[in-house]
């Protein structure tokens, strides 16, 4: 699983299998659900994510190890 703050579209990806995925569906305003070929969830997109969720509040690392705080705030 991966997780990825893209900075210049300010969207959030959490990819859940490194598979392309066949299908997309907006389930709702601004959340993308990638889907693959038979409709397993391999990723979630939230554009305007710094908009809708407080990034200084993302963890990244292994639990209960280390974790690395992302700079960001919501508006």
């Amino acid at each position: 699983m991966n997780l990825a703050y893209f900075k210049d579209s300010d969207s959030l990806y959490l990819e859940l299998s490194p598979e392309n995925p066949a299908h997309a569906w907006e389930a709702q305003q601004g959340i993308v659900i990638n889907l693959s070929e038979d409709g397993r969830v391999v990723g979630i997109e939230i554009e305007h994510a710094s908009q809708v969720a407080d990034l200084s509040l993302l963890r990244v690392g292994d639990f209960p190890g280390e974790v690395h705080a992302v700079a960001g705030s919501a508006h």
